[in-house]
């Protein structure tokens, strides 16, 4: 199987522009170099907010999650903030055994995705 990757710009909660990334298929030592490729682009802007929609992906291999995990890093290092969405329980499963993400940047969903920015933007300007 292959893998197909949109990207989109998308408002969130609060007025907050991001770069949604789905993808769908595998992400695997086959297909590793076409996200790298596409994903580049997205890293080079450095977006605010990055939202990685995994509800189509059904396998991550190693190789996978170097180039999930690096993106995540990249888009840090530029003061991005980048969350995943949408994990199939196999793929949540593979994030768990390596302990590899935060639990607040993974969201069941976009719609908890959304609720989540909009509480740390109403801190920020409520000086919490």
């Amino acid at each position: 199987m292959s893998l197909s990757i949109q990207i989109s710009q998308q408002a969130k909660s609060g007025n907050i522009q991001a770069t949604v990334v789905k993808m769908e298929g595998r992400l695997d030592t086959a297909t590793s170099p076409q996200a790298e490729k596409e994903l580049a682009p997205v890293i080079q802007a450095g977006p605010k907010v990055v939202e990685l929609d995994l509800a189509g992906l059904n396998f991550v291999s190693s190789a996978g999650l170097r180039v999930l995990l690096g993106t995540r890093k990249t888009l840090a290092a530029k003061g991005s903030q980048c969350y995943m969405t949408n994990l199939q329980p196999q793929i949540q499963k593979v994030f768990d055994i390596v302990k590899a993400l935060p639990g607040m940047s993974v969201f069941q969903n976009t719609q908890e995705l959304d609720a989540y920015l909009s509480t740390m933007q109403r801190k920020m300007t409520e000086g919490k």
